[in-house]
């Protein structure tokens, strides 16, 4: 695909461990690129589904996107469809299938589509010319492996009298072209292998029949004696009439030989769909092949891999929302064009090849701000979309009580209501229903459920954050969470990881804190527990967490 070429595709995603707010802004963003653009545009969840994003879709009626744990680049999104050669065909029409295709060489298929080999032009006539070989299967030699039916198709022939005509053998070929003395010396007598090529001579068609051959290939249209076909019949001799001549049928016979009867080579490099691209590219290039096939686990054919595809842009375009620090995004970000993004935290994103759309606002949810794209484009909302981003708006600013939320925030939300016809305060109390993560989900499913981490110089760190109307379970929990963090602290390479607890009904957070003694020395907040502060009136991770963190590093970095 040429970089002017459409994509196949757009992505939208939020962040890793993603929340409500990037989940349904994500799902909004594509429905309205989707309305202005031709390409497909879907939506991503990266991870697993949260309950509570899982609860919001399900009360719209909406399908929930698709769940992806990253968007590497697959060997089947480059796959292509390709013309193929059935086993059963001969040489002949192999070759003729490759002059057409165009393709260096094809792939080769049994009837219930299982693979074979790939075969070219080259490879077969390599092994034609296989010129001294012992049995003589080479393009100069007698002998042939072939059927009387393969034989009939590639000669053009018509059956005068057939025996066991599917049956596959090995052929001796020999040609009369000689007088009836000449011939009791050339020809062998009594080998059912033997096929002959003989012209309009009855006289050497009797005397052929009494070697008790196999096959009697007539060339040239004239009428056969009838004599000769009875003879035929009772010497089970099959004839055969083609209007080609002798040097003709002699060239085409070594062609009437089954496909499938020639030799693959057993270090054919072979791509499965789910292997990643970036770990193939330096064996795909490396490949003196310029066709690679590609098949699933049971060995059927799915298509083809041109080399030529790995030097082009990839069939894939990507949005992000909610985020635009790569280290925030699904792995493999970094092989997609990034072509926009929709945000409302710090900027810390990666350079582009290319000028892309950046929309960012100091706002309390990104959903605040899809929903004014809407509003501004004049795109219609159905109250399905609307409930959603209202889902998200109430979600990301704890119902516009957070320090992140904006005037603009609340302008969207009163418009939101009118559309889906709930207030913020019922969805959000519904929201709340479903079950805290601290009562119900493994300490894994806590610590990263909405977890983002920050490098600031050299110094790495993580904050996540749950919400929840009992600190209580915190506490009866803090040593199995302790454990869980310090796992994902050495699994990532962290020096500090904070869990910020909140409950935003009360307007009140807890802090469990693991990591650099400096950082947690210099935290400005009460400690309440070993590793536990409480930080009265902090609700947003963003506002007013990440800063004293980042104070605190430059800080440290200064001394």
């Amino acid at each position: 695909m040429t970089p002017n070429e459409e994509p196949k595709l757009i992505f939208v995603s939020g962040h890793r461990n993603a929340d409500i707010d990037s989940i349904a802004g994500a799902y909004a963003l594509a429905e309205l690129r989707r309305r202005q653009t031709k390409v497909p545009v879907a939506a991503l969840c990266p991870g697993i589904l949260p309950d509570r994003a899982k609860y919001l879709f399900e009360r719209f009626g909406q399908t929930p996107p698709e769940c992806r744990n990253d968007i590497y680049l697959r060997i089947r999104d480059i796959l292509e469809p390709c013309k193929f050669i059935q086993a059963g065909s001969t040489l002949f029409e192999a070759v003729n299938l490759l002059r057409e295709s165009g393709m260096p060489r094809l792939p080769v298929i049994k009837g219930d589509g299982k693979f074979l080999g790939m075969l070219s032009s080259l490879s077969l006539l390599s092994q034609l010319l296989n010129i001294g070989s012992s049995d003589g299967s080479d393009l100069a030699g007698r002998r042939i492996h072939s059927s009387i039916d393969l034989i009939v198709n590639v000669l053009e022939a018509e059956i005068l009298t057939g025996i066991d005509t599917a049956v596959e053998q090995d052929f001796d070929v020999y040609v009369a072209a000689m007088g009836v003395d000449s011939f009791e010396e050339h020809i062998p007598s009594d080998n059912r292998d033997l096929a002959l090529i003989v012209g309009d001579r009855p006289e050497i068609h009797l005397r052929a029949l009494h070697r008790d051959l196999r096959l009697l290939i007539i060339t040239g249209r004239r009428p056969i004696d009838p004599l000769i076909l009875k003879e035929a019949a009772a010497h089970r001799v099959s004839i055969l009439r083609t209007e080609l001549d002798s040097a003709t049928v002699i060239r085409r016979l070594k062609f009437s030989t089954p496909v499938e009867f020639m030799h693959f080579p057993g270090d054919e490099l072979i791509l499965s769909p789910d292997d990643r691209l970036r770990d193939l590219r330096n064996r795909i290039f490396a490949s003196n092949s310029d066709v690679l096939p590609v098949i699933d686990q049971d060995n059927h054919l799915l298509g083809i891999v041109l080399k030529k595809r790995l030097s082009e842009a990839p069939p894939y375009r990507m949005i992000l929302v909610d985020h635009n620090e790569p280290e925030q995004s699904l792995p493999g970000v970094e092989e997609l064009p990034i072509i926009e993004i929709v945000d409302h935290h710090r900027i810390g994103m990666m350079p582009t090849a290319a000028p892309i759309r950046f929309t960012a606002d100091i706002v309390g949810s990104s959903c605040t701000l899809i929903a004014m794209m809407y509003r501004s484009s004049g795109e219609s909302l159905s109250s399905e979309l609307a409930g959603l981003l209202l889902g998200g708006i109430v979600s990301d600013t704890l119902l516009l009580k957070s320090p992140t939320t904006a005037p603009l925030d609340r302008r969207m939300c009163e418009w939101l209501e009118k559309l889906s016809v709930i207030t913020g305060e019922e969805l959000m109390n519904e929201l709340m229903q479903i079950d805290s993560p601290l009562a119900v989900k493994p300490a894994v499913e806590v610590i990263g459920g909405d977890c983002k981490i920050y490098t600031d110089g050299d110094f790495r760190f993580a904050l996540s954050q749950v919400e929840e109307t009992n600190l209580e379970l915190l506490h009866r929990r803090s040593e199995e969470l302790a454990e869980e963090i310090h796992r994902r602290m050495e699994t990532d390479g962290l020096a500090f990881f904070g869990l910020l607890v909140t409950d935003a009904v009360r307007e009140n957070s807890e802090l469990l804190a693991f990591g650099d003694e400096n950082v947690i020395r210099d935290l400005p907040y009460a400690p309440i527990g070993k590793n536990l502060f409480a930080l009265p009136g902090v609700l947003s991770r963003k506002k007013q967490l990440l800063p004293q963190i980042l104070a605190i590093t430059a800080t440290l970095r200064r001394e």
